[in-house]
C-alpha cells in the first residue's frame, strides 16, 4: 500500500513541493503540505475516521490519498496559490503554516460528502488534469518490502495525459528509517518502453520503523511514491 506521495510542480517560475501522507490509524486523516523554497506555505487535512469505522478497505484509501494530492497541484496549476504582484497566497479550503491552526494545530475537515467547497475544489482537478501532463508509474508486482530480503520488480513510467512510456527518466529508491537513516537503494533510468528493472537487497532493520521511497524524475515533472518496509521477527 502506498502511504505517501511527493510531487514537485513548476509554476509561474517558482517551485512547489507537495507532501501527501496518511497519518495513520492512530490519526485517521490525510495531510497535504505544500512546500515553497524549502518552508510549509499551506497544509490541507482530511479526516476518515468515519469511513474507517465503517471499513474503509486500503484500496479506497489509496484512492483518498491520491485524489487530495492530485487536487493540490491542480490547484496550483490553475494559479489557485497565486497572489497579487507575483506574491503566493494560502487558497480557501487550505491552513496557513503559522496561523491558528497550523500544521502542528490545524483542525481536520471531516471528508463528508455534501462538502460544497471540496466539491468544487474536485471539479477543478479534474478540468485541470485534462491538460496537466505529469508521470504516472506502474509497478509490476505491488512493492511489497521486507527489511533483510532482496526486492525484484519493474517500474514503468507513462505521462499522465498521452499515456506514453517516458525514456530517460531517472530512478532512485532511498531508505528512510525512523533511527535516522538514510540510504540509497538503487538508481537506474527507464529504457524507450518506460520501464527499467529494479533488484537490490533490503538491509535488515533492527528497530524503529522504516520506508522505501521511490523517486522517478524527468523533463515532465518529478514524483516519489512512498512504501513501507516490514520487518520479519
Amino acid at each position: 500500500m502506498i502511504t505517501g506521495y511527493n510531487t514537485d510542480v513548476k509554476h509561474n517560475n517558482r517551485v512547489f513541493h507537495i507532501q501527501t501522507e496518511d497519518k495513520g490509524e492512530s490519526s485517521p486523516y490525510i495531510e497535504s503540505l505544500v512546500y515553497v523554497g524549502g518552508e510549509i506555505l499551506a497544509t490541507r487535512r482530511t479526516s476518515y475516521a468515519d469511513a474507517a469505522r465503517k471499513g474503509l478497505d486500503d484500496r479506497a484509501l489509496q484512492e483518498m490519498l491520491e485524489q487530495q494530492h492530485r487536487t493540490v497541484i491542480a490547484a496550483i496549476q490553475r494559479g489557485r496559490f497565486d497572489g497579487p504582484d507575483g506574491s503566493v497566497r494560502v487558497p480557501e479550503g487550505m491552513t496557513a503554516a503559522g496561523a491558528e491552526g497550523s500544521p502542528a494545530a490545524a483542525s481536520v475537515e471531516p471528508a463528508a460528502a455534501g462538502d460544497k467547497t471540496l466539491d468544487q475544489v474536485i471539479l477543478e482537478y479534474l478540468a485541470a488534469m485534462m491538460n496537466l501532463e505529469q508521470i504516472d508509474c506502474s509497478f509490476t508486482p505491488v512493492p511489497d518490502f521486507v527489511a533483510g530480503r532482496e526486492a525484484a520488480l519493474r517500474i514503468r513510467a507513462r505521462s499522465s495525459q498521452s499515456k506514453q512510456p517516458v525514456a530517460g527518466a531517472s530512478v532512485q529508491i532511498r531508505l528512510l528509517t525512523t533511527a535516522g537513516g538514510n540510504s540509497v537503494l538503487f538508481q537506474g533510468t527507464t529504457s524507450a518502453d518506460g520501464g527499467c528493472p529494479v533488484s537490490f537487497p533490503i538491509p535488515p532493520i533492527a528497530e524503529g520503523s522504516a520506508a522505501a521511497v521511490i523517486r522517478v524524475k524527468s523533463p515532465i515533472g518529478a514524483t516519489e511514491y512512498k512504501f513501507p518496509v516490514r520487518r520479519i521477527s
